[in-house]
């Protein structure tokens, strides 16, 4: 893409923003019919794909909306189905997903003897606490194998004053360090160490019929150890191999490449689009960021229960009632540990600690200490301002702590085995509680976070906040007030029925009209699905498109604040972004995504205008044509060449 184009892209995007925003008048002139099948295609769905809008013209756009308002009526595409199989941490439960994929794979765990498991107490007395003289004596004392191990896991400034022996336990540990080392180059052996010369070039650069046959020829365990060792870009084309190697070398990617994986074949495939679409959306309006505390907790637990969050808490929910919404999110594992809840605390709680056990056959004793840490906020602001009223939503600091007591107790069960949202009455703050002007009364116990979700969910500030956000993300990034209105009352009068809200949106003069037209910039996830949509492309594996999609600033599941990503094309238009989204566009167009096939034949033989009107949907821009022409000036227009100039170009990268 030449300079030029670059530069006709950044003004031709800047120009919808707010600020350089379409008039409010164009919010009152129509759109034609065949704009409305493309722009129900480009907001309901990640991008049409060829024959796309034949179908929706075939049914009606108000057909055809109502069906994906119930993805129910709509028969899921059996290939999706099939894509998904092998992915299945995406089905079971958090428990079992923390047995079967631990962090690191069991023979690579190296726990060293402990010392009262080879020394007595007296013997440990005596070589920790005694002079260096008795220390010398216990020491010599052993056999010389067990001098070996005890020396090798004694801390150094056990043995102060006893240079000689300080240097025998370094050379102990360095000797159980070589050891250690070899153990895991048998466990984990590189590809020198199974294949000749000839089979690694093979390994790292064959094509996949190569690879096919190269694994093929191994034996099963020799095939795994393989797959392990080889970078897993190298095992894009083959998916079945990469996810084995990655389960016997890192187990936690494999569930975090689930997750990743299955969301780009779902918005990919999926004939439920409006579903996929608003799983995207309320997953962002519900953040949780995947690699939470994995410092301190090197499980990595969040990243365990965010297929159950999406699947139980997201999903049953999208186009039901907000409150339901809301309170499964509050209530599930992933957000309790996300915000920090489960170990938000009465600071009574330790009194009513001392009276009982809370759970028969937990050692509540060592919980307890990790989540003495009381009253924890976190969620009692984020909950209010960031997923129901807003930041101008008429709260206080006094509601956020009122909000904060009411779910004291909302807690983990089994946190790092088999964890499931608990209460735990013990940690729960009985006292009377004022939420926004509603009285709460004393000896409550899980009823006042329940009272606090349907207080919340009530709210006239919700109704106005959720109804903007849907209005942000489906219409225009300053999206009419009277739009907005009209979508709060609809959400008032149906106590939040989220079916209701999307009808009003979608069924709107606002909706289909030229102020919405274009409106909104794709973020990466959607330019990256909906390029491939467009080409008409079939993806083998999705694992190279997740890694793009990070690379443009949208690592999935990966946003660290609680806001979730923006749904306004502001924070996607800096020229690096967009620079990256072309070199992705010409990487695709030439058929060079791992995983990823596309057929051109459509496109072959057409002119530039052709070309950009099947890959668009429509006539390519006056901006477009100009710089497709700059592109092309002095070179053979290629189907392909062309096809990523039009990904490229402002009219792909809005919707």
């Amino acid at each position: 893409m030449t300079r030029l184009a670059l530069g006709l892209t950044v003004a031709a995007l800047v120009c919808v923003l707010p600020g350089g925003t379409k008039a409010g008048g164009r919010f009152e002139t129509r759109l034609t019919k065949d704009q409305q099948i493309l722009q129900v295609l480009n907001r309901l769905t990640f991008g049409p794909r060829p024959g796309d809008a034949e179908e929706v013209s075939r049914l009606g756009v108000d057909k055809w909306m109502d069906l994906q308002l119930h993805p129910e009526r709509i028969s899921e595409n059996p290939v999706l189905e099939e894509k998904l199989k092998p992915l299945e941490t995406l089905r079971i439960q958090p428990g079992e997903i923390i047995a079967s994929y631990p962090q690191t794979p069991p023979g690579l765990v190296f726990r060293p003897t402990p010392l009262n498991e080879l020394l007595s107490q007296d013997q440990i007395r005596q070589i920790l606490n005694s002079t260096a003289e008795e220390r010398r004596a216990a020491l010599d004392a052993l056999t010389p194998e067990k001098r070996k191990q005890v020396l090798s896991v004694v801390a150094p400034q056990q043995l102060t004053g006893l240079p000689d022996i300080q240097k025998e336990a370094e050379a102990a540990r360095q000797e159980q360090l070589a050891e250690r080392q070899k153990q895991i180059r048998k466990l984990m052996p590189q590809l020198a160490d199974l294949l000749t010369q000839d089979q690694i070039q093979t390994a790292l650069r064959g094509n996949t019929d190569q690879l096919k046959e190269l694994f093929g020829f191994l034996d099963p365990e020799k095939r795994q150890q393989v797959a392990a060792a080889l970078p897993p870009q190298t095992l894009a084309q083959l998916p079945e191999y990469r996810r084995m190697g990655l389960k016997s070398k890192q187990p936690q990617q494999v569930v975090s490449g689930d997750l990743k994986e299955g969301k780009v074949y779902r918005a990919l495939y999926s004939n439920r689009q409006l579903e996929e679409v608003l799983v995207d959306f309320w997953f962002n309006h519900f953040n949780v960021f995947e690699n939470k505390n994995v410092q301190i907790q090197p499980q990595g637990v969040v990243r365990m229960l965010l297929a159950s969050y999406e699947r139980d808490a997201i999903r049953p929910h999208v186009l039901g009632k907000f409150k339901d919404l809301l309170l499964a999110t509050a209530r599930h594992p992933a957000m309790l540990y996300y915000l920090d809840n489960w170990e938000s605390i009465s600071p009574n709680a330790f009194d009513s600690f001392l009276v009982g056990p809370f759970a028969a056959g937990q050692n509540l004793a060592q919980q307890f200490s990790r989540q003495a840490h009381g009253l924890n906020e976190n969620y009692g602001r984020e909950v209010m301002e960031l997923h129901t009223l807003g930041v101008d939503g008429g709260y206080t600091q006094a509601d956020v702590i009122a909000v904060a007591r009411c779910f004291t107790g909302w807690t983990i069960r089994q946190p790092t085995t088999k964890p499931e949202f608990v209460f735990a009455s013990f940690m729960h703050d009985t006292g009377e509680k004022v939420v926004l002007g509603h009285t709460i009364a004393a000896g409550g116990g899980e009823q006042d976070g329940l009272q606090a979700i349907d207080i919340l969910a009530h709210h006239p500030s919700t109704a106005k906040f959720i109804s903007r956000k849907l209005a942000e993300r489906f219409v225009a990034d300053d999206p009419p007030q009277s739009l907005v209105d009209r979508m709060a009352q609809t959400f008032a009068k149906t106590d939040g029925d989220l079916r209701a809200v999307l009808q009003t949106m979608f069924t709107s003069p606002e909706f289909f009209s030229e102020g919405a037209w274009d409106a909104k910039v794709k973020s990466p996830f959607e330019m990256v699905v909906s390029a491939v949509r467009a080409m008409g492309g079939e993806a083998s594996d999705t694992f190279t498109l997740v890694q793009k999609i990070a690379e443009l600033g949208e690592p999935l599941y990966g946003k660290l604040e609680p806001t979730g990503y923006p749904e306004t094309g502001e924070g996607w238009l800096s020229t690096a972004n967009l620079l990256g989204r072309m070199n992705f566009a010409t990487t695709l167009a030439s058929g060079q995504v791992p995983g990823v096939k596309l057929d051109s034949s459509r496109l072959e033989g057409k002119d530039a205008a052709a070309i950009a009107r099947e890959v668009l949907g429509r006539p390519a821009s006056d901006q477009t044509l100009e710089a497709l022409a700059k592109g092309l000036e002095g070179k053979e227009p290629m189907a392909r060449m062309v096809a990523s100039l039009v990904l490229s170009s402002p009219d792909f990268q809005r919707r």
